[in-house]
């Protein structure tokens, strides 16, 4: 297994970006902006937004990024070939990683509603960008 940038194929790099931008913002504002601010201490998902700093956007991008270009690294290192595949590393990254290792910090805080939010829309973001990338292989 070699785990390297070379030979990853860059549109679909960018197409999977975009795509996970698209699928976060889905999530936060069009299905759980309201129970997501209220779980932060907002009224609703208006005053919410006011109150996230600008630049809380630029680092869920720069982190889309560094997930989409390690999940490529991974595709190609795994020699991911179909679909199938694709759903199957999504999903293992997803489970195994993501969730395995934020979820304890919910638990103990007892932010179960704040988890399910969150972790799922991570969820969603992992398996939509790893389908990209092998759609794109």
């Amino acid at each position: 297994m070699e785990l390297t940038v070379s030979g990853i194929n860059w549109w679909a790099v960018a197409a999977s970006i975009v795509v996970g931008q698209v699928i976060s913002t889905v999530w936060f504002v069009v299905l759980f902006g309201e129970p997501w601010a209220r779980e932060y201490g907002a009224e609703d998902k208006r005053q919410h937004t006011k109150e996230v700093p600008g630049y809380t956007y630029g680092v869920q991008v720069a982190c889309t990024i560094a997930l989409t270009v390690s999940l490529a690294v991974l595709h190609r290192g795994l020699g991911v070939e179909s679909i199938g595949d694709a759903l199957l590393v999504g999903a293992l990254v997803a489970v195994g990683f993501c969730v395995a290792t934020g979820l304890p910090g919910q638990a103990f805080l007892k932010r179960w509603r704040v988890a399910a939010i969150a972790y799922g829309c991570q969820v969603a973001m992992i398996l939509g960008i790893s389908t990209v990338l092998g759609l794109w292989r």
